[in-house]
């Protein structure tokens, strides 16, 4: 049947209708307003979701490790994540509809109502720390945003767990509480480094300058070398028994061929025998090692030497030290002992020897005595003993001298009467005048039988050494509080570079090459003799005009 115009305008109305309908729901589902359709059918109404992008969304925000909540105006739960719910110790389900100011800490109420009530109007972010449950607070950090809806207004929060970041700033705390205590530490073990390091450097400079003023004053020469011998330091000692200048000393090295050493028995001494080189060769020290040096243009002298290598950490030899000491001296003196040895020997043996012959000779005779010998013999034998016991005598004085134990037995008396009444011998040969003159009233507290002693050594030395000279000048005179008493004789005199040995022991004049009989010991007993009482003693002497033997005493009190 056919349809009239009216039916078909209906129709048409109904339709579009329908299809505005249609693309209202299509607009709506588009826009996410329609989450859902109810379908009529011939089984029922059925229910169907809309699968969309928001479905996406929703997954990302329950499997975020940050907690998401969103709350309305009074603070009401509308929805949180699963994340959220955890933290709180909470289901889901008893958490939607909380007052969101229940899950957060009492002591951090305030705050978080400040925050909330600032998000209605920007976005802010800070932080809070939810109630503890079984476990500790948790430290939050919060970021609001005020979602608008078309119905009403929601506040999102998202938020992040702190707790390990607080954790990390508690220790860091902690390490930086260390780090302060131990920076406190440091400086005050530094100010103590300091102080040390200035105690010490200090206390080192002040024993450089006591080691430095130890080498300057030592007694002893001290030289420095380095490893290949070259001399870098020599004290004032040692450039004073060198006779050199420190620049150049510091030229040379220890066995430089400007100065030639010796062995003691006057041979050249090797370059790799001198103690220097010993110690820097094996690493050894060297004790009292002597040598001689002998300088182009001076008189040989001694020196002992000890040597110590100076070794760094690993032991190597880093320089040498040597110490050494002038013994010309005692070299000389060791060489007068032995000559004195050889001397004392041939002076014993010779009265020794005439004075056995003429006992021998005298002992031959003695049931047959020949009236003319025997006397002879006698006379001689009696010189000899004499002979054999000035030498004996000098021998113990000497010994004595050394020892320390010369007495004096001291008396009173005038110096010319002593002097008129000495050398009896020597007045009663007749050969020799001995003309004494000067003040007899001087008198002298003195051991008149070492004066004596003396003076007759000065006399017999006259005699032995200037026997052409047949007068001995004496005088004695007053200078000062002393008196002066000279013995002159006018004999061929004494070379002036041997005046100064002339009381040395063992020494012993040789003028003109001829060696004069003596222990060369009696000019030293005189010496100590004078000494011993306070005196002084002397000699000048001119060549071929004579000597004088001068010796002074304190006149008595």
């Amino acid at each position: 049947m056919q349809k009239t115009y009216e039916q078909l305008q209906e129709e048409l109305e109904e339709a579009r209708y329908q299809l505005e309908e249609a693309n209202e729901l299509i607009d709506a589902i588009r826009s996410g307003d329609v989450d859902a359709l109810l379908i009529k059918s011939d089984e029922g109404h059925q229910l169907y979701t809309l699968e969309n992008a928001d479905i996406t969304y929703r997954i990302f925000i329950e499997q975020m490790n940050e907690g998401a909540v969103l709350v309305n105006a009074d603070r009401t739960v509308q929805y949180c994540n699963s994340r959220f719910a955890e933290w709180v110790c909470m289901p889901l389900e008893k958490v939607m509809g909380k007052d969101f100011l229940q899950l957060v800490a009492p002591h951090d109420a305030v705050k978080c109502t400040a925050l909330l009530n600032a998000a209605q109007f920007s976005n802010v972010k800070g932080e809070l720390s939810l109630k503890g449950q079984r476990e500790a607070e948790m430290p939050l950090s919060a970021s609001l945003t005020m979602l608008n809806t078309k119905d009403d207004q929601s506040l999102s929060l998202i938020l992040t767990d702190l707790s390990e970041q607080k954790e990390a700033q508690h220790q860091l705390r902690i390490k930086n509480k260390q780090l302060e205590e131990a920076q406190k530490e440091t400086q005050r073990l530094n100010a103590h480094l300091e102080q040390t390091v200035a105690e010490r450097t200090k206390e080192l400079y002040a024993n450089q300058q006591r080691l430095a003023l130890m080498l300057e004053t030592m007694a002893e020469g001290v030289g420095i070398t380095d490893a290949q011998g070259q001399l870098t330091y020599a004290n004032p000692m040692a450039q004073r028994i060198l006779g050199l200048k420190k620049s150049t000393i510091l030229e040379r090295t220890f066995d430089d061929p400007q100065w030639q050493n010796l062995r003691l028995d006057g041979t050249p001494l090797p370059g790799e025998e001198h103690p220097m080189a010993v110690m820097l060769t094996t690493g050894q020290p060297v004790y009292d090692f002597e040598i001689g040096v002998q300088p182009p243009d001076k008189e040989r002298f001694y020196i002992s030497i000890n040597a110590a290598p100076v070794k760094d950490a690993e032991g190597n030899i880093i320089a040498g030290i040597g110490t050494f000491m002038d013994v010309t001296n005692r070299r000389k003196a060791i060489q007068q002992k032995d000559e004195f040895i050889s001397v004392a020997s041939h002076e014993l043996r010779t009265p020794i020897t005439s004075l056995k012959a003429s006992l021998q000779l005298l002992l031959r005779m003695k049931d047959n005595p020949n009236p003319v010998m025997m006397p002879k013999l006698i006379e001689q034998s009696n010189k000899s003993l004499n002979k054999v016991s000035v030498l004996v005598n000098d021998l113990l004085n000497a010994t004595k001298l050394t020892e320390g134990q010369l007495m004096l037995d001291k008396s009173t008396f005038k110096i010319g009467a002593l002097i008129k009444d000495c050398c009896h011998h020597i007045r009663v040969d007749g050969v020799y005048h001995l003309n004494s003159t000067g003040d007899d009233n001087l008198i002298v507290h003195a051991d008149a039988g070492k004066i004596d002693q003396v003076l007759d050594n000065f006399v017999n030395n006259a005699v032995k050494y200037a026997p052409n000279s047949k007068n001995i000048d004496i005088s004695y005179t007053k200078v000062d509080s002393m008196v002066r008493v000279g013995v002159t004789d006018y004999g061929q005199g004494i070379a002036p570079e041997k005046l100064p040995y002339l009381f040395d022991r063992y020494y012993r004049v040789d003028t003109g090459g001829h060696q004069y009989s003596g222990l060369g010991l009696g000019l030293y007993i005189c010496s100590e003799i004078i000494k011993k009482h306070g005196g002084e003693i002397g000699a000048t002497s001119e060549i071929d005009r004579g000597s004088t033997f001068w010796f002074t005493l304190p006149l008595a009190g």
